[in-house]
């Protein structure tokens, strides 16, 4: 009986050292985790600013284009009303 019990007792001292060492190695997976997790929400607050920076320059860029929109509105209009002035001239001349 004392045998049973001794290799009883291996038995569940090989299983512990086994169950020791998978918890190890899950402890060391879940570091790993978490540092590649940190890494990544790193990545993408850079990614974030990027974006966001991105989309500043657009609207800055969008902006400046309306005010040249605008600017060649404005040159066609009056070009349009001094050509008109123009053609009222040449006319009143042309019958005269």
């Amino acid at each position: 009986m004392a045998e049973a019990g001794e290799t009883l007792v291996k038995i569940l001292e090989s299983i512990t050292a086994t169950n020791t060492q998978l918890v190890d190695i899950l402890l060391r997976l879940q570091q790993r985790q978490q540092e590649h997790n940190a890494v990544l929400v790193q990545l993408l607050d850079r990614i974030d600013a990027r974006a966001e920076a991105v989309d500043a320059r657009i609207a800055t860029d969008s902006r400046a284009l309306a005010e040249i929109l605008e600017r060649i509105v404005h040159t066609t209009t009056r070009t349009e009303q001094m050509t008109a002035r123009i053609f009222a001239e040449v006319s009143k001349g042309a019958t005269q």
